[in-house]
């Protein structure tokens, strides 16, 4: 069972606790000025947003990578991605990450903590 989890970092600590867990906040641009006003991280819109330039690519393929080596020790695990409000590039991050870890079997739970509907 693999878990993982989108969250802001600027509601504070306590930050989830995981196996793996990444701050995206200096690794992938923040889209948000560039964005519609309500737009969240399941909007096409900012899925584009976030993983077009090829670096962001890059950055999701070694991530992506990195969870799907812990998945397979077979242990539960829990991967969390973090940005500045939990909204944008976290949730694109965790949304991916677990669709790709289900395409190669793994049982995926995903939560996410700061995402508004």
């Amino acid at each position: 069972m693999v878990k993982v989890i989108s969250f802001g970092f600027k509601y504070g600590p306590p930050y989830p606790e995981a196996t793996m867990r990444v701050d995206l906040r200096n690794r992938i641009h923040n889209p948000q000025d560039q964005l519609p006003k309500d737009a969240i991280g399941t909007d096409r819109v900012v899925i584009g947003a976030v993983l077009g330039p090829a670096e962001n690519k890059k950055i999701m393929q070694r991530y992506y990578e990195r969870a799907r080596a812990l998945a397979r020790t077979g242990t539960p695990c829990v991967i969390a991605f973090g940005c500045k409000s939990g909204i944008h590039r976290s949730v694109v991050f965790a949304n991916e990450v677990a669709a790709r870890l289900r395409d190669d079997g793994f049982d995926v739970e995903v939560e996410h903590r700061h995402l508004r509907s």
